[in-house]
């Protein structure tokens, strides 16, 4: 196959911007900013950002368009791209023509060896057959299909659809991956990054979350996937004939262990990416949580350690739903490379300023938060304005509803004049809600007679939200029946120990079951489950969702550390830790790597081994302590303090630290939670209450989940505000209190019998 020059490729590629309706003007203009960037001596930074929501026959996404958002923000203010670098396509604008046309006008022409490039795609996925292509173009080839399914993920543009009942009958005008792997192969830099966010297993919604896969109506009756049109096979040939390569060259690339740039995906082959409902907005559960992670970090952390980072986080919102994975994952580069190529700014951040606004005031972009945190951002937060030492020169003032991501407040304090390089804002004091509740759905899975029931028996208690179950409502849990469909789909997706089926119980959002403790018999009635197994996991999870409100790990600069040493078994050492990332001298836990990680980024403990928790603390001043373990029944136990401790036995010493064992991990398995309050207040008060709520004692009346907030912030002498909106609330100073936490997983030890029983024993 004869090689084109790159003047000629771009000909052709210029004839079909000219057939997509890029203006003449438009056209010169870009020709201008080509000319100068081949003039610059600097390495340029490139961004193509794609989202698409309105998807006009599978079914609008609410997602996408944020996550372009949120990736060019972060690009930006973290990683220093110039807006006019970055390139955005969003809904009807994301075609298939406007998409490759655009990677060509503004990746492929302007970049040049050494620059920085990404494309980042939210939306859809799908797969299409290549059984044509197999029989045609690779014929010779040593391998029967590209691929061993014989079948391609795509990016569903938002044009996807042609004719379905004539010529071109179920066929789509995707762009599929091997596509992607010429288009940047063909790139002149090595600095490439590809981030996609979507799937293409099943489709349509999960819990009250959707799925970002296209599964075609053809598709569902035939049972096959769609072809891809013929223009995607001319646009390869295009590609491969500027490359040089022929058909083998192509299949070695596909199935090489090395390859140009980077690329990272937001779930496994097998599994869906979630469009998840977070406090206020909808966003890729994969996009945030990696954006979010990002705004934290300021070392050039590699791909190999930023990824298993994101898949906790993943595992922490859906448990096995989605498994963030990269390539080529075999080869170094991603042991060395940071994910776009660059450092990120010298400073971790909550918030930015984006915007300088009349009377002093500003607008904010807050795509640092914690997700689980977001609702303590609402309204009268406080941010410190930080120059590039981390040194603190003003304050910010929430003085705005916060809508999505963005809101609006008041520079108050400011030591001098604050410039357009004055920009980010690490978090003060965050107001937590003095009415805390947990959102229900009722899944479809149940009856509507079992629906009613539900809602008498959630009816009486204030703290329970209840909700119907779809797409646009923001839930916590769901209560619903392990259905078949349900069955099948996580049997596929090999989540281990299910309960029996038609048993109900409570899931998470994106419909994995809690427990299967949880759960009650095929033939138990709605009200017997919720008295018997449901209602103490309702008020755990509650205070879990209190808790993980002030977990402010990342915005404390208390340097405090929170260890899991685990000996007794073949992986002896620290098998877990967790500190402030502000914390000074402290190790971030994200620059740990862990050779017994499990592929869901959490540390695994067999049940039976013996573990060490141990507490430092590298402050000039005593603090109280707490610490609880969250197991994976949703039940929680206080470790410290205990009722047979001694008074004072909770204080953590200046420079000091507490120990805690030998514990021996135990069931019930699965993801165990352990966490550290650290409070300048005696917290023996509040913990008495937790457990009374958890607990109830006889004859006494039941304790509300709210009283331990309302004991917790007493403690503080932090009384409850209310400001003019109406909506009471609790400070938490950053530097008052600090709340970390560590995520394991306690799994059966060798020879083990899987019982139901990963809380640890004395």
């Amino acid at each position: 196959m004869a090689r084109i020059k790159r003047r000629q490729f771009m000909q052709f590629a210029g004839s079909a911007l000219g057939a997509i309706g890029l203006s003449q003007l438009g056209l010169e203009r870009c020709a201008l900013r080509y000319g100068k960037a081949l003039a610059q001596d600097t390495p340029r930074k490139l961004a193509l950002l794609v989202g698409i929501n309105d998807y006009p026959l599978q079914g609008e996404l609410l997602g996408p368009v944020t996550d372009v958002e949120l990736q060019k923000q972060l690009l930006i203010h973290r990683f220093k791209f110039h807006p006019n670098d970055i390139y955005t396509l969003t809904d009807r604008q994301a075609t298939r023509q406007n998409i490759l046309g655009a990677f060509d006008e503004y990746l492929f022409k302007q970049a040049r060896e050494g620059d920085v490039v990404v494309f980042h795609f939210s939306g859809h996925g799908a797969q299409v057959q290549e059984f044509e292509r197999m029989q045609t173009f690779l014929s010779g080839a040593n391998i029967d299909c590209i691929d061993d399914s014989c079948q391609n993920s795509t990016l569903v543009p938002i044009d996807y659809s042609i004719d379905y009942t004539g010529a071109g009958a179920n066929q789509v005008q995707d762009i599929m991956g091997h596509t992607l792997l010429l288009m940047r192969s063909a790139l002149p830099t090595d600095n490439v990054t590809f981030v996609l966010d979507c799937c293409y297993s099943g489709g349509g919604k999960r819990g009250n979350v959707i799925m970002r896969s296209r599964v075609t109506d053809l598709e569902i009756r035939t049972r096959q996937a769609p072809q891809i049109t013929p223009q995607e096979w001319e646009y390869q040939e295009q590609w491969l004939s500027y490359l040089g390569w022929g058909p083998q060259d192509f299949i070695d690339q596909i199935h090489s262990p090395q390859g140009k740039g980077i690329v990272v995906a937001s779930a496994k082959r097998n599994q869906q990416s979630a469009d998840y409902g977070f406090d206020g907005f909808y966003a890729g559960a994969f996009t945030y949580l990696l954006t979010q992670h990002l705004w934290q970090q300021t070392t050039p952390l590699s791909v190999r350690q930023t990824v298993p980072a994101i898949v906790r986080s993943t595992t922490r919102l859906s448990q096995h739903s989605q498994t963030p994975v990269y390539d080529p994952a075999k080869n170094e580069a991603v042991s060395q490379k940071p994910i776009y190529h660059v450092s990120p700014s010298d400073q971790p951040a909550e918030a930015v300023v984006l915007e300088h606004l009349a009377n002093n005031r500003v607008r904010l972009w807050l795509g640092g938060l914690e997700p689980q945190s977001l609702s303590a951002f609402n309204s009268d937060a406080e941010f410190s304005l930080i120059n590039s030492q981390g040194n603190e020169i003003g304050r910010v003032k929430q003085d705005a509803p916060r809508i999505g991501l963005t809101t609006e407040g008041q520079l108050i304090s400011t030591k001098r004049f604050v410039s357009d390089q004055d920009i980010l804002l690490q978090e003060r004091i965050r107001q937590i809600p003095g009415e805390i509740k947990l959102r229900v759905g009722l899944d479809d899975t149940l009856t509507k007679e079992e629906k009613q029931i539900a809602r008498e028996l959630l009816q009486p208690y204030s703290y329970l939200e209840i909700h119907p179950v779809q797409a646009a409502v923001p839930l916590n849990v769901l209560m619903g029946r392990l259905a078949e469909p349900v069955q099948q789909r996580l049997t596929l997706a090999r989540v281990p120990n299910l309960p029996a089926l038609n048993s109900i119980g409570l899931f998470t959002p994106t419909q994995e079951p809690i427990h299967p403790g949880v759960f009650g018999k095929p033939d138990e009635s709605i009200d017997a489950t919720f008295k018997l197994r449901l209602f103490g996991p309702l008020k755990s999870l509650l205070v879990t969702r209190m808790l993980r409100l002030i977990l402010n790990q990342q915005a404390s600069k208390l340097r405090v550390r929170l260890l899991v040493n685990r000996g007794g078994s073949v992986h002896r050492g620290d098998c877990g830790s967790s500190s402030t990332t502000r914390g000074g001298d402290l190790m971030d836990e994200t620059a740990r790597i862990s050779s017994t990680l499990s592929e869901r980024g959490i540390e695994e403990i067999p049940d039976g081994d013996q573990v060490t928790i141990t507490i430092q603390n590298n402050e000039p001043q005593d603090f109280h302590i707490g610490l609880l373990v969250i197991d994976a029944k949703a039940a929680i136990t206080t470790l410290i303090p205990r009722p047979s401790d001694t008074r004072g036995a909770d204080i953590l010493r200046s420079g000091g630290s507490i120990r805690l064992g030998p514990l021996f991990a135990a069931p019930p398995y699965g993801l165990t939670e352990l966490m550290v309050i650290v409070s300048t207040q005696s917290l023996s008060g509040p913990l008495r209450t937790l457990k009374r709520i958890i607990v109830p004692r006889i004859n006494e009346p039941e304790l509300p989940p709210n009283e331990f907030m309302q004991d917790l912030f007493g403690a503080l002498d932090e009384p409850l505000r209310t400001p003019e909106n109406g909506v009471a609330l609790y400070p938490l100073d950053a530097n008052q209190m600090t709340v970390l936490s560590l995520l394991y997983e306690v799994i059966p030890s060798v020879g083990t019998v899987n019982r139901d029983m990963g809380r640890c024993r004395v």
